[in-house]
């Protein structure tokens, strides 16, 4: 569950991970279960019967849904909303008591999710938005300081045709 951080925190690459998510009750039957978290999706690989039966969900960090803790009898295991095959299901590891390796497993596909879903995009799109901020008062600065007429700050017209800024005529661009 290792990762690097690169610049500053809304920049952070994650390692190819893979978990052995299989349950007990799943290697009567012959089967595993492998949870493969990579740089942007995760991915829930499920064969049972000998390989006869076979499952395959992926999907990006940002659609996963409400990801838990699930406490069943007396078995430890997860749930990844739309990770699942069906809808409430979860998925026990081991012998069911491997709680530590479940919260693990619960922290870094929510850890993921907060860098790869909505909330990260935002905050992307936020220190973008301040960064060109930051770059157009530098310019201004710059323009200012080589004694340079700061154009106006015009405002988009509220229709498609908008009066070229250059012409006097009329010329609609």
């Amino acid at each position: 569950m290792s990762e690097t951080l690169t610049g500053d925190l809304d920049v952070m690459r994650f390692e190819h991970n893979e978990q052995d998510v299989t349950c007990c009750l799943e290697r009567l039957c012959c089967g595993n279960t492998k949870l493969i978290m990579g740089a942007d999706e995760v991915e829930l690989n499920t064969m049972t019967c000998c390989g006869i039966c076979n499952s395959k969900k992926r999907g990006p960090y940002g659609e996963l849904g409400t990801v838990d803790t699930v406490d069943i009898c007396c078995f430890k295991g997860f749930s990844a909303g739309s990770l699942m095959p069906t809808e409430g299901q979860s998925q026990c590891t081991g012998c069911g008591c491997e709680g530590d390796k479940v919260n693990d497993i619960v922290t870094e596909l929510k850890k993921r999710q907060a860098f790869r879903g909505d909330r990260a995009k935002t905050r992307m799109a936020e220190a973008t938005i301040k960064s060109l901020n930051e770059l157009n008062t530098k310019v201004d600065m710059i323009m200012e300081h080589l004694s340079l007429k700061i154009p106006e700050k015009t405002s988009p017209a509220s229709d498609e045709m908008a009066q070229c800024r250059y012409c006097t005529d009329g010329c609609f661009t």
